[in-house]
């Protein structure tokens, strides 16, 4: 008999466990299945949808000796340490990043995480493509164990970013075996939706925090998408069509995360190591519903003016070309950005000049005039130097250094 995680050749026994509320599962599903076709696996596929049936079905597979790899949602519970024991290859589908859970796993275990970085810059645009809003705020999921804060954390930090103000609304400490979460706290919930700086873009947790905010919003009666604009996360939907308005809502890229998984997993089976670092994907499509209202022509000529400066902000592109490409003057290209935006046209320039410099300082050995060359900075050195201290806290030498030390 062949041991745990060896295969013969004609079949390779994958035991794969998601949980298949929303579309999410089905997505990592049909992402799982298009990646084994795509490289003519021999595999097969035994799936169950709840930790209970994961962990019996693992527990028989282990002790007939065919499994060779494990996919899963599910984390934790002691027959994940007999797989691990056993040498099976698993790759663990998190939810969101969570290094500690990576730290507390063996060697032949990946990673595919949700990068909460581009999550929170697909929410950032979604809601800078409407026009007017003052303030931008995050409500956690009232049931949290990290995941609903780290969420936060990322649109905090990518629409602080950005030049709108932020709040975040916490129902209470993360819920513990002593204190449990008894429900969300809708009064104090209500009363912070009241004080709300509007028009406020909101961005909830999940789709179903997003269903408690709108419902709220019309107990109130704050007008969405008028006063309140609400964006869930997972688009469920049972949720999103549902509700009053219907929830418009991020949908993660289940297929990317599915294939990524199949890739994985595969070369462990191969023998290979697991990746030294998580593999992320992303979000598939923001699905527009009226919750958020429409794109405003403000919102779509700012988009307009962000692509056109992240293709060519380092070939020295100036606020006149920034203003031809949309067809506009360069006062009402600098007001609409700067309503927007919060920052001018320069600014969003040099923003985009100084990350080039960042992974020029970190990836090479450049000199500063060949930086500041290749970022567009035609002030040459010293332009670049200015520019970065006032955007970093530090000069380039500075932050070169800092590379070093932590490489």
């Amino acid at each position: 008999m062949a041991a745990a995680g060896q295969t013969s050749e004609e079949t390779v026994n994958v035991l794969v466990a998601l949980w298949m509320d929303g579309v999410f599962g089905a997505d990592v599903m049909d992402g799982i299945h298009a990646e084994i076709a795509a490289r003519a696996l021999p595999w097969r596929i035994r799936f169950v949808d709840s930790p209970a049936s994961f962990e019996t079905t693992l527990r028989w597979t282990l002790r007939s000796g065919s499994l060779s790899g494990v996919i899963t949602r599910y984390h934790g519970g002691p027959n994940t340490d007999a797989a691990h024991r056993a040498r099976v290859p698993t790759v663990w589908l998190m939810p969101d990043s969570a290094s500690s859970a990576r730290r507390s796993h063996p060697p032949r275990t990946a990673f595919v995480e949700r990068d909460l970085r581009a999550v929170a810059r697909a929410a950032a645009d979604h809601f800078l493509s409407r026009s007017g809003f003052r303030s931008a705020s995050y409500v956690e999921n009232y049931w949290d164990h990290g995941w609903s804060r780290r969420r936060g954390d990322a649109i905090e930090a990518e629409f602080k970013s950005r030049g709108l103000r932020f709040s975040r609304f916490r129902h209470y400490d993360a819920p513990s075996p002593q204190h449990p979460a008894t429900g969300p706290d809708f009064d104090a919930l209500s009363d912070w939706l009241r004080a709300l700086e509007k028009p406020a873009a909101v961005i909830t947790a999940n789709d179903s925090t997003g269903v408690d905010v709108l419902e709220l919003c019309n107990a109130a009666g704050i007008a969405v998408p008028r006063d309140v604009a609400v964006l869930g996360m997972d688009d469920n939907p049972a949720h999103c069509r549902h509700s009053s308005p219907c929830l418009s809502s991020i949908r993660f890229d289940g297929r990317e995360a599915g294939r990524l998984s199949v890739a994985a997993l595969a070369r462990m089976i191969a023998g290979g190591p697991a990746p030294h670092a998580p593999l992320l994907y992303g979000v598939e499509s923001i699905a527009q519903r009226a919750s958020t209202g429409a794109v405003s022509t403000a919102g779509a000529m700012v988009q307009k003016a962000l692509d056109f400066i992240d293709a060519n902000a380092c070939r020295g592109i100036s606020l006149a070309q920034v203003a031809a490409h949309l067809g506009v003057s360069r006062s009402l290209a600098t007001q609409r950005f700067r309503e927007l935006r919060g920052m001018s046209i320069l600014d969003a320039i040099h923003g985009r000049r100084v990350a080039e410099a960042k992974c020029l300082l970190d990836a090479s050995d450049k000199s500063l005039d060949d930086i500041a060359a290749a970022c567009g900075f035609e002030g040459g050195a010293d332009c670049l130097r200015r520019v970065f201290r006032a955007a970093t806290g530090m000069s380039p030498a500075q932050w070169r250094g800092r590379g070093n030390r932590n490489g």
